[in-house]
């Protein structure tokens, strides 16, 4: 009976012991914070926030486009809607500035 706990807890150590290796050897293979992975991510980073710079002012130059064409045409529709539209490209602006502002700073701070 003795003999028999024994070994069962043997057992169960030995399992967790190899089992505790097994997953810091896989983790540690994985590591998904290399030094290449965060440089790929601040560059994807700033050039996803300079191509979504360049379509907010897409978006801002049509809906002031949409603005002046409502005005020549006295419809209040149109010109609202251009006003929607410059708002969300002034707010799409902002958040792509800080999207590259984030992408520089990790540059920065991986010594880049």
């Amino acid at each position: 009976m003795k003999n028999t706990q024994t070994s069962t807890t043997l057992i169960i150590i030995t399992a967790f012991i190899i089992g505790g290796l097994v997953g810091y050897y896989i983790a540690s293979a994985a590591n998904p914070f290399s030094n290449g992975y965060m440089q790929d991510s601040a560059a994807m980073m700033r050039g996803g926030g300079s191509t979504m710079m360049q379509m907010s002012k897409m978006i801002m130059s049509g809906g002031q486009m949409m603005q002046e064409k409502g005005q020549q045409y006295n419809d209040n529709e149109m010109m609202r809607v251009g006003q929607e539209l410059e708002e969300k490209g002034q707010m799409m602006q902002d958040e792509s500035d800080g999207m590259m502002e984030r992408g520089n700073g990790m540059m920065q701070m991986m010594g880049q």
